[in-house]
């Protein structure tokens, strides 16, 4: 039985999502401004429900639509290579066997190339007949440049599209982990298929910084001047408001007769805090605890948030430990100052010179992995993940707790005196931890 939700690529309910001028986001319903669009966002926004979206709209019509995920392993031309020589049996029913002759030899072409670029070297040990040897093998740079082998793929694509007046659409998943080289290849085929004019179209999706790291790599790789932002139509997969979100949670409900209480879903959607992933799995659970006839009440919401946070615990600890020490002090900072976050200008100029370089670099890093979330303009911060937040909080108060440490702007955990001892008066002073001034309650 399907859920009643859905699934994380066919929900149930659909959010249309809308730029800052009020304009909607998804291809099938706006046309890329240009050859090249990249979706950003936070992990768990919907930028690869975006390229679902894209690519059943491509497909529902007959166009070519090619989709890879980005490899740290193994490189972008390999895996579109790979991708459209699988796909050669649907390509030549929409097309014809003749007409796939050039985009065939193209694909003998370009497999033999990526052949012969694997580079090696052996280093033999000893003397015969007892020798150790250690051999290396590599990827190596394709002779003809970095993205030569997408800008011939893609104008074989569109040569083949255009004879029946169809677009393509060529799109790249998971930008996060690419290569710079895969990265600089997307800048230089991104200029390719504006210089050409065909309607071929590069699809993207990537984190808060995908678009950063394009701008540097088509810098410093590619050896082409390039305004990636300009070039590229930037689609933000911004967290959503609680009016958005709703009648994604409300709407199956009522379609399966579930009954639920307003404040519930308020809950919820509170929990929730603007990302569509997290609410499915907060709904999802709720209904794993509702009864009826009361279906999803003002308690099941609170217990359905306590389970998923208790869940989420292995993949908050996991997500503190890649942080660095400077990663780490920002976050314990934001989360004891609560949901309203923290303003940064205060912060780096805390930091005072020659250090507020490391605090920028700390937010950078964990916006980019959507563990902070920035205000529009950029002033705040705040924890993404309230599940997180109360993680934190909890971890960094226990951790003062046990030195006898009260953390600033909210209230020390309980600190329980052992029995029988005399406790004497409270004396305040100040302890420094890192660049983090606490009271400190002797």
């Amino acid at each position: 039985m399907s859920r009643v939700f859905g699934t994380p690529r066919r929900p149930a309910s659909m959010v249309t999502r809308t730029d800052r001028l009020g304009r909607p986001i998804s291809l099938d319903l706006r046309e890329p401004e240009g050859n090249s669009v990249l979706f950003t966002g936070a992990p768990g926004m919907g930028k690869s429900l975006e390229l679902d979206r894209a690519q059943a709209f491509a497909q529902q019509r007959g166009w070519i639509a090619v989709r890879v995920d980005a490899s740290p392993r193994e490189p972008l031309e390999n895996r579109f290579v790979r991708a459209v020589s699988e796909d050669l049996g649907g390509l030549r029913k929409q097309h014809g066997y003749f007409a796939l002759r050039k985009l065939k030899k193209t694909l003998r072409d370009l497999t033999q190339r990526s052949r012969s670029e694997q580079r090696g070297a052996e280093l033999r040990f000893g003397v015969a007949p007892v020798q150790a040897v250690v051999k290396k093998q590599w990827e190596a740079p394709g002779k003809d440049g970095v993205g030569s082998t997408l800008n011939q793929l893609a104008d074989n694509l569109g040569e083949l599209a255009a004879k029946k007046g169809q677009p393509v659409m060529l799109m790249v998943d998971n930008l996060d982990v690419a290569s710079e080289r895969d990265l600089a290849a997307l800048t230089e085929l991104s200029a390719h298929l504006e210089r050409k004019g065909q309607r071929v179209y590069l699809v993207g999706a990537g984190g808060e910084m995908a678009a950063t790291r394009l701008m540097a790599a088509s810098g410093g790789m590619s050896g082409i001047a390039t305004g990636v932002t300009g070039r590229f139509d930037v689609r933000e997969c911004a967290p959503l408001m609680d009016d958005e979100l709703r009648p994604t949670v409300t709407d199956p409900l009522r379609r399966h007769g579930i009954p639920y209480q307003a404040e519930a879903v308020d809950n919820l959607l509170k929990s929730a805090n603007g990302s569509p992933s997290r609410l499915r799995d907060l709904s999802e659970t709720a209904l794993q605890f509702a009864q009826p006839p009361q279906g999803i009440t003002v308690d099941v919401a609170k217990a359905a948030t306590a389970r998923v946070n208790d869940q989420a615990r292995v993949f908050y600890q996991a997500a503190w430990n890649t942080c660095s020490p400077a990663e780490k002090e920002l976050l314990a900072k934001v989360a004891v100052r609560g949901p309203r976050g923290m303003a940064m200008a205060g912060e780096t100029q805390a930091a005072g010179p020659g250090k507020w370089q490391e605090v920028d670099a700390a937010r950078q890093g964990l916006v980019a992995r959507g563990m902070l979330r920035e205000s529009p303009n950029g002033s705040r911060v705040s924890l993404a993940d309230p599940g997180l937040q109360d993680w934190v909080q909890t971890r960094v108060g226990q951790s003062a707790a046990h030195s006898g440490v009260a953390l600033p702007g909210t209230p020390a955990p309980a600190i329980t005196q052992p029995v029988g001892q005399h406790v004497p008066g409270r004396v305040t002073s100040t302890r420094q931890v890192g660049n983090t001034t606490f009271r400190v309650n002797g």
